[in-house]
């Protein structure tokens, strides 16, 4: 078996693939299996253009919407998610996530009352789903109602692991078993390359310039990191996260990160999410009903994540 390696951007990241085949047709069929699934998702994932599903799916207030199966089992994972999480992980604070998106933008700290528009706008109350059977028993129809104006449905924090898993699905029934799929570090592996117990993983520590905490040998599952390395902002003297706490709606502040292991994308892409949100003592305590395998966690300090060489709490879930 020989490796195959292919990348380009998309998502506004790098993807990265690597594939172990026995020539370069069938890694080029394997790989050409993956590309054709990942654009047939991204048109209707991406929360960042106006014409995608979500989207437009967003601009239909009060209105009951035929949605595909795709999005529809989305937003039901993302709703499992809630209840797992105790709401740590909630999709339909998208304008809270906006307002605090415009407030690093600007430096400026949104006022009390944009604050409490935004949360009382968001909420599952206000998002119904409901899948039926057609006349003849034969198909499935999707309907999702949303009837909060301003509610928004930000399923980025789930996207792109469920857009991984579709992909890697179709891949491995074509017969692909050992592979790598990365895309913005949200990572699925298969099995190890030959010769080896397994991939090599590298986790980051808090800084942009920190070196990494630990290296991993891992197969057969995904890994998600989640943390505002590169993407906190400071104002006023208070660092705050892109991370942001949807039961609170504020930002996370400090620093962290998450790094969770699962045998699917989806649920390690929420999972890191849902443990960075919760912080170190609720992680330990909800780690357990949450299924995934393992998480390792990282927070400095949020009145001294500042200073240089500030402390670091480290702490490393798994079950027993």
């Amino acid at each position: 078996m020989d490796r195959y390696e292919y990348s380009t951007p998309t998502m506004g990241t790098i993807l990265k693939l690597v594939v172990y085949a026995q020539d370069e047709h069938e890694a080029q069929s394997w790989i050409d299996i993956c590309l054709a699934e990942i654009e047939r998702l991204m048109p209707i994932l991406n929360n960042y253009t106006s014409k995608s599903e979500i989207s437009l799916l967003n601009a239909r207030c009060g209105v009951s919407t035929i949605v595909s199966e795709d999005l529809y089992q989305v937003l039901e994972h993302s709703h499992r998610w809630y209840g797992l999480s105790g709401g740590a992980f909630d999709i339909t604070c998208g304008a809270v996530f906006q307002l605090w998106k415009q407030a690093r933008k600007s430096l400026q700290v949104p006022s009390e009352l944009q604050q409490r528009e935004a949360r009382e706008s968001s909420g599952w109350q206000h998002v119904k789903l409901r899948k039926s059977k057609s006349a003849d028993g034969q198909t499935d129809t999707y309907q999702v109602t949303v009837d909060q104006p301003g509610l928004v449905l930000d399923v980025s924090g789930v996207a792109t692991g469920y857009i991984i898993d579709a992909a890697i699905d179709k891949m491995t029934r074509a017969g692909g078993k050992s592979f790598l799929i990365d895309i913005g570090g949200d990572i699925r592996l298969g099995d190890a390359p030959e010769g080896k117990s397994g991939w090599v993983v590298q986790i980051g520590g808090l800084g942009k310039a920190s070196p990494p905490i630990m290296q991993l040998s891992l197969a057969n599952c995904s890994l998600t990191t989640s943390g505002d390395r590169n993407q906190s902002t400071l104002i006023d003297g208070v660092s705050y996260s892109h991370l942001v706490d949807p039961r609170k709606g504020q930002p996370l502040l400090g620093h962290q990160s998450c790094t969770a292991i699962s045998s699917k994308a989806t649920d390690a892409d929420a999972a890191a999410t849902t443990l960075s949100v919760m912080g170190m003592r609720d992680s330990s305590t909800f780690f357990d009903r949450l299924g995934i395998d393992q998480a390792i966690l990282l927070f400095s300090d949020p009145l001294i994540a500042e200073q240089k060489d500030s402390p670091v709490s480290f702490v490393r879930l798994a079950h027993e």
